[in-house]
């Protein structure tokens, strides 16, 4: 057991080193992301639209306090105890880290819709074993999640942790002569060389840039480095000690005042985030640090009782303040708007709600402070010797972790007694020797004869439909949730078309479609070519259009990338936060594929959402025009063919509403004001009429009728997201799509295509 005076003696050391200032800096800090947090979950007219840069100013603080704590200790001692870092670090950290992921597990089990809970209690269990900032870099975009989790926060303290893990034996290396030196030499390494990655990777992957720690190293390394040279100031002669003091006061309030522009100004919907604009709040953080002990520097408003009180409970107040916004806001939803898809959190809280939310946290905050993290961290809760404190704090953590995934595989069930999450066919593929068929309980597909293989033309002149209605079932008597739906509540969010599946889908850094002959559908021998172009809207609708393909045999190419309007016009990317070159350069390099292997029928497809740069592209006429110069490139051997934008609920999950309302499905309907919009067809109507495209609309298989759009449609599972068809919905569309290109290939025939081009590498 650890020894009374050992305690006194480490925490006199604490209070030598004690910085007000600092304990206020982390008032600041977490006050501008709870702040932003409230206001981002409410949509709150008063915003902190930049408050997430508080985790920079933590980083920064974090590398400052721990490299000064191992560097004392090596001036000091000689040597760097892991062990007893390690077991100060447990007793910081995992207590309060462990509490709250205990309470927020099995609450959020309880709150969250069916569907998420899965994935939401693996989030939990990521969390208690220090990786959540990888699970999240690989499958949330923090800016823009389809759905927020209550543990989203924790991805900062995976960073942290990383930190702590691997520092030590940094440090111990490069300061193994010279401790001061030797560790300034290889901070300035990882500050330049983190800098340039993460600059590199917010271009390349703006969520591997934002969530890891090779790419944020260099905030914690900028504190570092000051930590190294703290002191300097006092040996330097008094004189220029005097002048080096007053200039350090003015620069600290420039600091805070950039600091607190900066978190009003910076939006992270426009700018690229780390990358160069994480300098302004990391070298803001390192002068505030540097000046905060001057006399008259900003020291003199971060030493105020207030806000250090804060900065005292900023970390229990991190930790909390999260779960309660997201849970408390859907529990809130739950009691006050049943009808709303669960796990929406942004439509439902209001203004009032989020900010008291928040306020709230702060008393909670507090008492967790002092019930948990004070008395274990001051060591008034007797703890074993230092090894064997970090080996109970693995422990717990480990407990807690199976605890997440033991809720996950208890939610896994759950699914599967509505059909399970298993691997998904698309329906349209060609059938395989271990392919189980269907059995009576599917839903009916379109039918067709799917022609030999070999050369099977099908002959504009005279040709009809080679797709059928099913035919109309019984009205439903139940619209409960059930294992009979298609694709099943479980499998729908990765119902997933097989393009998607086979890597044909162009992702955000391609810039070249795929290798002529790899990705090619219908009948890949035959002789009359269509081309299906566009981004992730055509992906989804290509199983009806396959369905078409191989039910006449012909060959089905595609050129399709995500986010990537067939447009003339230079256009930005949501995720990137700039300008898409890679989505003109493949643009670019589709049209000459087009031209070597010229199609008889094109088609695109693509979303109605085109985010040009320049203002005078932004009208409906302009984005038409657009599109109508892009297609005029495609060969005039093709006839063209557009497919507006589909109908659909776009702020809305499906499953999750669905997931929501197990008993009554009609529930996820949505009305048509949303599903169309205002301008949903007007830029294809414009672009059809000035490349001669002919046009095709699939509003009436969608959404038929006059009322509310269904979620649920003839059996079938409609979207797997907000805006994109279930693979299997989509094949349903077959028939629709094959009336309407047959109509439109006889009233505009085409001479009998020329045999093809020979492929080429």
């Amino acid at each position: 057991m650890q020894q009374p005076t050992n305690h006194r003696a480490t925490g006199s050391r604490d209070k030598e080193n004690f910085r007000p200032d600092i304990e206020g800096l982390r008032g600041v800090a977490v006050l501008l992301v709870v702040f932003f947090h409230a206001g981002l979950l409410s949509n709150a007219p008063f915003q902190v639209p930049g408050g997430f840069i508080g985790v920079d100013l933590f980083f920064v603080v974090s590398g400052f306090l721990i490299t000064g704590l191992l560097i004392r200790e090596r001036e000091r001692t000689g040597r760097v105890s892991f062990s007893k870092f390690y077991a100060r670090r447990v007793r910081r950290i995992l207590p309060a880290a462990a509490v709250v992921l205990l309470v927020t597990i099995p609450l959020s089990y309880a709150l969250v819709t069916l569907i998420q809970r899965p994935d939401t209690m693996q989030d939990g269990a990521a969390a208690a074993l220090s990786f959540a900032n990888v699970r999240f870099a690989l499958t949330t975009d923090y800016f823009n999640p389809v759905s927020y989790s209550p543990f989203l926060h924790f991805w900062s303290l995976g960073v942290e942790e990383q930190f702590y893990l691997v520092w030590p034996a940094l440090l111990f290396v490069a300061a193994w002569r010279a401790p001061r030196l030797g560790a300034g030499v290889a901070l300035a390494a990882v500050v330049v060389l983190s800098f340039a990655a993460s600059v590199y990777m917010t271009d390349a992957n703006p969520s591997w840039a934002f969530y890891m720690l090779p790419t944020r190293a260099w905030q914690l390394a900028a504190g570092g480095l000051l930590a190294v040279g703290a002191g300097s100031l006092a040996r330097v002669p008094g004189v220029f000690r005097s002048v080096i003091s007053q200039l350090l006061s003015v620069v600290g309030w420039l600091a805070l005042g950039a600091l607190l522009i900066d978190a009003f100004v910076i939006d992270s919907r426009t700018i690229p985030y780390p990358g160069t604009a994480a300098l302004i709040p990391t070298i803001a953080a390192v002068l505030l640090i540097a000046s905060g002990a001057e006399r008259f520097g900003p020291g003199v408003l971060l030493r105020l009782l207030p806000i250090r009180f804060i900065g005292k409970i900023s970390y229990s107040l991190y930790l909390w303040h999260w779960p309660m916004l997201i849970l408390g806001g859907i529990y809130l939803q739950g009691s006050a708007q049943p009808s709303t898809a669960a796990g929406d959190v942004q439509q439902i809280l209001t203004p009032v709600q989020a900010f008291a939310l928040a306020l709230f946290s702060i008393p909670v905050a507090t008492v967790s402070w002092g019930l948990v993290e004070e008395p274990f961290r001051r060591g008034y809760i007797p703890l074993p010797r230092p090894s064997r404190t970090v080996l109970a704090g693995v422990a717990v953590m480990v407990i807690v972790a199976l605890l997440g995934t033991s809720f996950s595989f208890s939610a896994q069930n759950a699914l599967a007694d509505l059909g399970g999450q298993t691997a998904q066919v698309d329906p349209t593929d060609s059938p395989q020797p271990s392919d189980t068929p269907l059995d009576a309980t599917d839903t009916p597909l379109p039918s067709f004869d799917t022609p030999p293989p070999g050369d099977t033309p099908t002959p504009v002149p005279g040709m009809t439909p080679a797709l059928t209605f099913p035919p109309a079932g019984q009205p439903p008597t139940s619209f409960a949730v059930t294992n009979a739906l298609r694709p099943t509540l479980g499998n729908a969010p990765k119902d997933y078309e097989k393009p998607w599946r086979d890597n044909c889908l162009g992702w955000e850094a391609t810039t070249v479609p795929p290798a002529w002959g790899r990705c090619v559908y219908g009948n890949p021998k035959g002789t009359y070519q269509v081309a299906l172009i566009g981004d992730s809207h055509a992906s989804a609708l290509f199983p009806g259009i396959n369905a078409v393909a191989i039910a006449h045999g012909w060959k089905l190419v595609i050129y399709m990338k995500i986010d990537c309007s067939f447009v003339d016009i230079p256009v930005t990317d949501f995720n990137l936060k700039r300008p898409y070159t890679e989505c003109a350069t493949w643009n670019n390099n589709v049209i000459a594929r087009l031209k070597a292997h010229p199609p008889d029928l094109a088609i695109v497809h693509m979303s109605r959402w085109i985010y040009n740069i320049n203002s005078s592209d932004g009208s409906l006429t302009a984005q038409g025009n657009a599109m109508a110069r892009e297609m005029n490139k495609i060969p005039n051997s093709a006839t063209l063919v557009m497919i507006s934008d589909i109908p659909d609920p776009w702020n809305m999950s499906v499953p999750e509403c669905l997931s929501a309302h197990l008993t009554d499905y009609r529930k996820c309907a949505f009305s048509r004001s949303t599903a169309f919009g205002s301008n949903m067809g007007k830029r294809e109507v414009v672009a059809a009429k000035a490349s001669g495209a002919s046009l095709i609309t699939l509003t009436d298989a969608i959404c038929p009728g006059t009322g509310a759009c269904p979620s649920v449609l003839n059996g079938m599972i409609v979207f797997r997201d907000q805006h994109h068809l279930t693979a299997t919905f989509a094949t349903s569309l077959g028939p629709a799509i094959d009336q309407k290109l047959v109509a439109i290939l006889v009233a505009n025939p085409k001479p009998t295509p020329s045999p093809l081009p020979s492929p080429t590498p």
